[in-house]
């Protein structure tokens, strides 16, 4: 899938994004779910729950070698707007997050309000979003869709307590004595996105609106779609858990012996929510004639001696880290405006040569770690010399040892 080109002020974001391809997690459920994209799927460093953590209902689980999808899950998006790198997706959800994909040249234009799909369509006023549920909505929606109106209004209309589709636990009740009253579920969000644009002084704001609404008009479940688009083909999604079930069905081996990621590198791509809330900050920025804030930059700082294992680059999901090789030289690369701080290159180090921090950077591309390249006297690959080199490469060395152990198993000493 390409998106729209935003030309910035700064380094540009990336330019296309190749999106794995989504499959439903349950036959009769719209959750779909992109292994490839999934963090602790990729590597046992990718150590996320935040969709496990978010669902109010306790749909999803997420072990090491699956993630799985119950029948309660109700469809409210929440896990979708948890996930860093959009590994998970509900189909109505998509042409939303596409149109905060921000075009250069973008004005605002107009107001526009977010409506949950429990009200009713004749209750609606005015330019209207909808989403399943408003704890669904991302900051890089809402940020989007402040560069494409002069105000966004998220319209509370006191369901949210006890909601069946997407109320967690207390959430909108009146507390306890002594005890806060829980957020709106889009209060985070908004909270963020209004962050944004106060620090980009731009005049729109992201306002949490309450027009409270009977609550006897709250429907017992979430209404379908008015275009519910095409019927789920039952026949090929069962096809498909024959040949290769949604989520990894094998023990799970995330590092091979070739110290390659268990997902190569083209099934990597930039997180979709981070380049949206790029493009959205870069386009408010130019407005203004300002700099996207440092702290939306995290900065990766070399705290030690890379070994050029390379296992930090194979496991960063998207694509932030990169090594540039001509044979001579060797060059680990870092491009902050794709890091979604994760951490999984930290902990996947065998060095310890890495600390992350996760706000101010900036956004051009830095070289972590230079290494010299030499060629193996045996094999002819090239490899970056230890210390102690001795001309052979590391899988060369391996073998050595092993004719040399063998040797002196059979005859006492190795030659």
């Amino acid at each position: 899938m390409v998106f729209p080109r935003v030309v910035c002020t700064t380094s540009p974001p990336p330019k296309e994004m190749t999106i794995s391809k989504r499959l439903p997690l349950r036959a009769d459920r719209a959750l779909l779910h992109d292994e490839g994209a999934c963090l602790p799927l990729r590597s046992r460093h990718g150590q996320c729950r935040a969709c496990e953590q978010a669902c109010p209902h306790d749909a999803i689980q997420v072990r090491p070698e699956v993630v799985s999808l119950q029948a309660s899950c109700t469809g409210c998006g929440r896990c979708v707007a948890a996930c860093p790198t959009e590994a998970l997706m509900l189909p109505e959800l998509q042409p939303l997050l596409d149109t905060a994909m921000v075009e250069d040249g973008c004005m605002p234009e107009g107001r526009v309000r977010i409506e949950c799909r429990m009200v009713p369509q004749q209750h609606h006023a005015g330019s209207t979003t909808v989403v399943p549920c408003l704890g669904a909505l991302r900051v890089g929606h809402l940020l989007g869709l402040a560069c494409r109106h002069s105000d966004v209004e998220i319209i509370d209309r006191g369901w949210c307590a006890g909601c069946p589709v997407g109320a967690q636990p207390g959430e909108g009740e009146p507390p306890a004595p002594g005890l806060p009253i829980a957020p709106h579920p889009a209060a985070a969000a908004a909270d963020i996105a209004n962050a944004w644009l106060d620090a980009l002084q731009q005049p729109q704001r992201v306002t949490l609106r309450q027009e409270a609404l009977d609550l006897r008009l709250r429907p017992a479940a979430l209404p379908p779609m008015d275009d519910p688009g095409p019927e789920l083909d039952r026949r090929r999604f069962f096809r498909h858990v024959v040949e290769r079930p949604a989520g990894r069905h094998k023990s799970p081996q995330p590092m091979g012996g070739d110290g390659q990621a268990a997902y190569p590198a083209a099934q990597r791509h930039p997180s979709p929510e981070r380049v949206r809330q790029y493009r959205a900050l870069t386009a408010l920025a130019a407005r203004t004639g300002t700099a996207v804030p440092i702290e939306f930059f995290p900065t990766l700082h070399p705290s030690g001696d890379c070994c050029d294992a390379r296992m930090c680059e194979a496991l960063c999901p998207t694509r932030a880290l990169s090594v540039a090789d001509d044979g001579a030289q060797a060059w680990l690369r870092f491009d902050p405006t794709a890091c979604i701080a994760c951490g999984a290159c930290v902990r996947a180090c065998p060095e310890g040569a890495l600390n992350l921090q996760p706000h101010g950077g900036s956004p051009a591309t830095r070289v972590l770690y230079e290494h010299r390249r030499a060629a193996c006297r045996s094999c002819g690959e090239t490899y970056t010399p230890a210390a102690n080199d001795t001309g052979l490469c590391p899988i060369c060395q391996k073998s050595q040892r092993f004719i040399d152990d063998a040797r002196r198993q059979l005859f006492g000493a190795a030659s």
